[in-house]
Order: structure tokens, then sequence, then C-alpha cells
């Protein structure tokens, strides 16, 4: 049951809004707009549901729950539809139960998981067609939780997420034990961190189901900028593919590493991809699970991880190989790497033999381990030099940053930059300008991509 939320700022904005086909069920928050009563009913039906919300439950205006109640008993009586009231304020018994959804809200940043039992408990004891729960969730532990206290619900539970995993929980509302969800308009959303409608046909939130092979980017909020989320979920839908690559928003990965094998007890995962900071802690977490005693700074960065087998790989690789073929780098090359990730370790990997290679990263003291590790020469002072050939590993520039400006390096003679976005990095039109043959952020992802999808394709076809 998906459910698209829109706010009732005008009529004009209704009628354009209104006539999405794609989602039967509309929720119209009249909250958004003082003259509520006013509201052209020609959009009320039994698929939608009125809501009205005063501002201590996170609506816009001031509505007495008296003016609420009447206005609600109107329209039922009329068009048969749903109407929220939230629990905490609702009186019994003044609403058809059969058109009721009891509501609870907090905006508070951690769950009181003590309160959702009570709400739970009290639910159940008001007769009413469902119960919605909308909640920060920051954690993924929260999401086993929620699963518990869902179940223990007499009646179909609506979950709307809000907070850090908020897209996320309502693009697995299925496997949370929830009925439904809710969709907003991408400039015009009613709740924090509602999904979009681009984003929910994106990821084909209608078609979800117990048999819907999971997998997606491991990472922190860069992960919403990756070009995979596009890339494989449109891959599967035009493969009719029953699968869904993810945004794993991760902030502490003992806490996303437990939700992730909770959650392969009972669903199947094809694939993990894994982006910065998180390249080696997935390989240590691997080698930990054989009871292998190496520490993490001893592991190698990996960028994929297939659960069914337990295997790794470094995609990261495979594409610096192809750039070092692509632009023609040579042993007699001056090659600067420039950071201290998984990413810079991986090109290290490639160029390692190469005898004119140094590396410098805005952290020394790791950039120090890995110039050891790998027997190079690691370098303080960049400004003003000059190398045949620049490899940027860092974020620096996916914001339009000038990395030549903060190093104060001379424009190299080849360059490959990692970071991508809406447009080029200033490095790379600086490139452009200068007849500077590169590699860029999205041909390198494109390279390492086609190895990920073959890999993700065994445990899906």
């Amino acid at each position: 049951m998906i459910i698209l939320s829109l706010p009732y700022l005008n009529d004009d904005f209704i009628q354009e809004y209104s006539q999405n086909r794609l989602y039967k069920w509309k929720e119209f928050r009249l909250d958004y707009n003082e003259n509520y009563s006013k509201f052209t009913t020609k959009y009320i039906n039994e698929n939608t549901i009125i809501t009205i919300r005063d501002i201590s439950e996170g609506g816009k205006n001031n509505i007495t729950f008296e003016e609420k109640k009447i206005y609600y008993n109107n329209i039922i009586a009329k068009f048969n539809c749903l109407v929220d009231c939230e629990i905490a304020l609702y009186k019994i018994p003044v609403i058809p139960s059969s058109n009721l959804i009891l509501s609870y809200h907090d905006f508070n940043d951690k769950i009181n998981y003590k309160k959702i039992e009570y709400i739970i408990n009290l639910s159940n004891s008001i007769p009413s067609k469902f119960l919605k729960i909308a909640v920060n969730i920051n954690n993924y532990s929260d999401l086993i939780k929620l699963k518990l206290f869902i179940s223990y619900s007499n009646k179909p539970v609506l979950l709307a997420g809000m907070g850090t995993l908020g897209k996320l929980s309502r693009i697995l509302y299925y496997f949370l034990g929830s009925e439904g969800t809710y969709i907003g308009l991408k400039n015009f959303q009613t709740a924090n961190n509602q999904l979009s409608t681009s984003e929910a046909e994106l990821y084909g939130l209608k078609k979800i189901n117990k048999n819907t092979k999971l997998g997606g980017l491991i990472g922190t909020e860069q992960v919403f900028e990756s070009l995979g989320l596009t890339f494989y979920n449109n891959y599967f839908k035009e493969n009719k593919l029953d699968a869904v690559y993810l945004p794993f928003v991760v902030n502490n990965f003992k806490d996303f590493w437990l939700w992730f094998n909770w959650m392969q007890m009972n669903y199947m995962f094809y694939g993990l991809s894994v982006t910065m900071p998180y390249k080696k802690r997935v390989e240590f977490k691997i080698r930990n699970s054989f009871n292998n005693k190496q520490i993490e700074e001893q592991t190698t960065p990996v960028n994929l991880y297939l659960p069914f087998k337990k295997e790794s790989y470094n995609t990261d690789v495979i594409a610096f190989k192809k750039a070092v073929q692509y632009l023609n780098i040579t042993a007699n090359d001056s090659i600067l790497i420039f950071g201290s990730g998984g990413s810079a370790e991986s090109a290290l990997i490639v160029l390692n033999n190469f005898k004119n290679l140094v590396i410098s990263s805005r952290n020394e003291i790791k950039g120090n381990k890995l110039a050891k590790k790998y027997s190079i020469k690691f370098i303080t002072k960049i400004q003003y030099k000059n190398f045949n050939v620049f490899i940027n590993c860092t974020p620096l520039g996916s914001k339009s940053e000038d990395i030549l400006k903060i190093t104060m390096l001379k424009l190299p003679n080849k360059v490959i930059d990692l970071p991508y976005g809406g447009k080029k990095t200033p490095l790379i039109q600086n490139c452009v300008k200068n007849n500077i043959p590169f590699v860029d952020g999205k041909l390198f992802w494109s390279w390492q991509a086609e190895k990920q999808l073959k890999e993700f394709l065994k445990y899906i076809k």
C-alpha cells in the first residue's frame, strides 16, 4: 500500500498532482492551508486519506480536535474515505473505526520504545482501520526492533520512517512487517526524509516483495549521489529482474553489519558495493567471520562483497588498470597519488612497480602508513611541483573544490580524478581547457561497475 501524500497548498496544486494514476492511494494534508474546509471534495474517494494536523502534531496550523471531528465525519458520510487522528488526542468513539487511522508521531532523534509499546497497546484497545507510526530512524538496530514491535499490533501498521534511515525504512516497509508507507513530491515533502515519487519509481517500490533480491551501496551520506542507484535499478527494471539496489547510509558499521546478518537469515542479498570509508572494514569483518586475527590495517581494500559465498573483490583495481592503459601511463612517468584511503591503496596496488611513484595526503599519519606498507615515498610538500600523472583519490572536487588551488600543484600531463557529480570537477574542466588526457570519475566508475554487475547477476538470474 503506497500512499502519495500531497500538501493542500492551493486548488491548482491539488488539481495538478492529484491526477497521478500510478498511486491509487492519496493523502491530502489539509493543515497546509488555513482554509482547509474549502478543499475541493471532487478529489476525495474511498482511496483517499484526509489528514489535518495541528502544530503539536507536526502540522502547519492550529486546528482543534472538535473542528477536525466535525469535518472528518461529514466527509466520511459523503465519500467513505479514511481520516487520520493522532492517537494521543483521539476521544472514543467519535469516528467510525472502519474509516480511522490512528497515528503516532515522535520527532525526537532517539526512538522511545517504551512509548511505542504503550501506543501499540493503546491502539489494540481502540477499533480502527490502521495504526500509523512515524518516528526518526537513525540506527539499523531500530529496523530490527520496529519489526518486532509492529508484529505486536492487532491491526495493520503504516510505517513512515524519518531521520537518517527514513528513506531506506520506507523502501523496506514490506520487510519490516508494515502494510504500507507514504511517499511525496520531490520539492513538496510532507515529512522529513520522505521518498519522492521519482525515488519510489527508481526502486520499483510497488513491486518489492519477499522474493525481491536485495543489494546496494555501503557508505556515508554520499551514497545518494552514486551513479549505481540509477544504473543498477534501471538495468534490473529493463531486464525484468526482481532485484533492487539500495542506498545504505552507514554511520556505525557494527550497527549496520548486525542488521545485515539478521536480514540474511530470511532474505536474499545478491551483493554489496562499498565506498569510503568502509573499503577495509568489510574485508576485516569477512576475515573475522573465519576467526582470522589480522587487524584491520593489514587488510587490503575491497569495494564489492558477495555474501552468498562470502567473496570479496576490489573492482577499483580493475578500473585503475584500465585507466593506466587508457592514458598510456609508463614506468618513466612521475606519478603522484593524492589520498590515504581505500582508493589510494587500490592505485598503489596497480602502480607499485612504477619507479617514480610517490604519495601525499591531507592525513599524514594514514598516508605515511600506506607509503611504508608499499615501500614508496610519502611527501608533505607538493606545492608548485610538477608531475606527469596526478591521481586524485579524495572527495575534493565533488563539491566544486579546485584541488589544484588547494594543493598549489602545477597542472599535470595526465589526470585520474575519481570524484564525480552533476558536472565536471574543476580539475577535469582544466584538463578539457588545456587538452590534457584524463579519466574522470564517471568513466572510472563505469569500468569497475562492469565487473560488479557481472558478479551481481550470478545471484539474481
